[in-house]
């Protein structure tokens, strides 16, 4: 039976220079990471070199990183700072995205009448989503997709727990506004 290594373990294992650690780390969170900065910068492309940043970040700030701490938290915040940072840079200000859907990768269990539905289901659920202030779609975005919890956002974003609370009800106060209009325009 296979020992599975913690987080915070891995995290002390990279700062004394172990780079399975690094892989480790890389396998469990990548597809995390790049999902949540997608959602944040609504363009696959950036997601991606906004990923890569974050993991050169983690490298290179894996002495700071306190194991009292947990990891996820620790690399959330890494990832939330590093697409705050990205989407305020002079360079996207003046570029305008469109919601660009990455290639998706098909499941063998649906017909393809299913997975078309499904398709669109989750597209519509994204371009409503995506109507949401930033404020109110990245506490939506951390606890519904990236499966945060309260405390962990608090921490992420640096704000009181109330705080994430009242975000993340006025959010999905706004959504359930969003789809019962048919996903027009929330002002």
């Amino acid at each position: 039976m296979a020992l599975i290594i913690s987080d915070e373990e891995l995290a002390r294992q990279l700062q004394q220079g172990n780079e399975t650690a690094l892989e480790t780390i890389v396998s469990r969170y990548h597809s995390k990471i790049f999902s949540y900065i997608y959602r944040m910068s609504k363009n696959y492309h950036s997601a991606n070199d906004i990923t890569q940043e974050v993991f050169i970040k983690i490298c290179r700030n894996i002495k700071k990183y306190n194991p009292e701490l947990l990891f996820k938290t620790w690399i959330y915040t890494i990832a939330s700072n590093t697409c705050k940072d990205y989407l305020k840079s002079a360079y996207v200000q003046k570029t305008i995205h469109g919601l660009e859907m990455p290639d998706t990768i098909r499941d063998y269990e649906d017909t393809p009448e299913e997975f078309l539905q499904k398709q669109d289901e989750r597209e519509a659920i994204i371009e409503v989503l995506n109507q949401l202030g930033d404020i109110h779609r990245e506490v939506v975005v951390l606890r519904f997709y990236e499966d945060l919890k309260l405390e962990e956002i608090a921490l992420v974003l640096n704000i009181p727990v109330g705080t994430v609370k009242s975000r993340l009800s006025n959010g999905l106060h706004n959504l359930k506004k969003l789809l019962k209009e048919g996903g027009e325009e929330f002002g």
